[in-house]
């Protein structure tokens, strides 16, 4: 394969770049080439013999001397994915290879050994026995510990996903189909299966059908089978995307009803009990409302991750559904509930002392996300607003601060929600992290204000 000697690519280059040609006895023919970049060591622009363009990361071994190369994506002159996408198919600028370059050129030099790292990955998941649909779903969990469990892909699933596919899979699945032999799977079975499922549980049918998708494209990838059952079987429910948002006087109730939840009652079979709501509770669902970020991302909150002096809290990646660090500029409303929940935990001094909402059952733990559904879910029962979930306190901030004037573009910032920065997506995750937040600032800001003029009742 001809290589160019290096020298500094530019976008204009690699628009342009063709592959090399080989004289054979037959006459010239296309052959794949490769032209390192000297910007970027061990970067390389690589063209194949019909013009495809990828990009790959060649280095030597610091250990061994041994040369290897990975693939980092495919050349594209517009567009950065983001690094969670398999290699074989993440499409990325010059600028975007550089960086994702670099960052292998960091673990090199750390002494890592990137190629290695993912064939071992693989064959220890090669290395399970696959033959019923438990062994694949075995097999399937535990790439989803190591980061393998899609090609090329080099991240685990969070904890919490985790747990969920967990329980979808013994809760539903387990029992009716794990003995069965993956050549003996077909539609018809998978989609009797999921008829059954949906009429014991609607709402988890199409959760186990997603999952077992996920299982098969797995044996897919692992070479066990050829093709996925799942694939052309059809959702057993209609999809709709939740539109509820809730009113003022909605926000007013519950706000006025997390003070003293208990003097609220709740119909439990044939008889009505208080509804039993800790107060660390109640405010972490009240700093959901005002700082409009995930339950999950509320409850784990962490004193390290926040600096009160300067009214900021930066979620790390590993707890951010976009595996992004985001950073959220905390109101006046924000700074006294998290004081008043670390006052709450020192008084009691229990739990974790990095958790700001240490769980009960674990001092080591923070509260579970699900603690604060299921405390919604009650509040909402006892004060009879239908339909009302604690995602919807999210969904109605982001309504409320583009109704008060916010952009749209910001009230994704605010949200964390992926989207390209106003350019490279790889630009905007490594070099622009702390962009924006004047503007998250006032965003928020604009809505606490709009909660005091909605909410009698203000934070202890």
């Amino acid at each position: 394969m001809p290589k160019r000697s290096e020298t500094t690519l530019t976008a204009a280059f690699c628009r342009s770049a063709k592959p090399g040609i080989s004289m054979t006895a037959s006459g010239p023919q296309f052959v794949r080439a490769a032209y390192p970049d000297h910007d970027v060591r061990g970067l390389e622009l690589r063209v194949s013999a019909a013009g495809e363009k990828t990009w790959s990361f060649r280095y030597r071994d610091k250990v061994t001397a041994k040369q290897s190369r990975v693939t980092i994506g495919v050349y594209d002159p517009t567009v950065d994915a983001p690094a969670d996408e398999p290699s074989e198919t993440r499409r990325l600028t010059l600028q975007g290879a550089r960086v994702a370059a670099r960052l292998l050129r960091a673990r090199v030099d750390a002494g890592g050994d990137p190629a290695a790292e993912r064939r071992d990955a693989r064959e220890r998941v090669k290395a399970q026995p696959i033959k019923t649909v438990g062994d694949l779903a075995t097999a399937y969990f535990l790439a989803c510990e190591t980061g393998t469990h899609r090609s090329g892909r080099r991240r685990k699933k969070t904890e919490s996903t985790l747990t969920g596919e967990r329980w979808l899979w013994r809760k539903y699945l387990e029992n009716r189909i794990s003995a069965q032999d993956l050549e003996t799977v077909t539609r018809g079975n998978v989609r009797n299966q999921m008829r059954t499922i949906c009429g014991i549980a609607p709402s988890q049918a199409d959760k186990c059908r997603a999952l077992l998708s996920q299982f098969f494209n797995f044996a897919v990838d692992e070479e066990r089978l050829t093709s996925n059952p799942v694939a052309r079987v059809a959702r057993m429910t209609e999809d709709k995307a939740r539109t509820r948002t809730l009113s003022g006087d909605e926000l007013k109730v519950i706000w006025t009803a997390l003070q003293n939840p208990s003097r609220l009652r709740i119909a439990k079979g044939d008889r009505e009990e208080p509804v039993l709501i800790s107060r660390a509770v109640c405010l972490a669902i009240e700093l959901c409302l005002v700082t409009l970020q995930r339950r999950a991302e509320v409850a784990g909150m962490k004193r390290s991750e926040l600096d009160l002096k300067n009214k900021t809290w930066i979620i790390p990646e590993d707890r951010t559904k976009g595996r992004a660090e985001h950073l959220v500029p905390l109101s006046d409303r924000a700074v006294a509930l998290i004081k008043a929940a670390l006052k709450l935990h020192d008084d009691r001094k229990k739990g974790s002392d990095e958790a700001v909402f240490p769980s009960p059952r674990s001092k080591d733990l923070p509260i579970g996300a699900g603690a604060l559904s299921h405390a919604m879910a009650d509040l909402t029962a006892a004060l009879e607003i239908p339909d009302a979930t604690l995602h919807d306190l999210r969904r109605t901030g982001a309504t409320g601060i583009a109704a008060l004037g916010v952009p749209p573009f910001v009230v994704s910032k605010v949200l964390a929600h992926k989207d390209s920065g106003g350019g490279a997506a790889v630009t905007a995750r490594h070099y622009n992290l702390y962009a924006y937040a004047d503007e998250k600032r006032d965003a928020l800001e604009r809505w606490s204000q709009r909660l005091d003029q909605l909410l009698t009742v203000r934070s202890q």
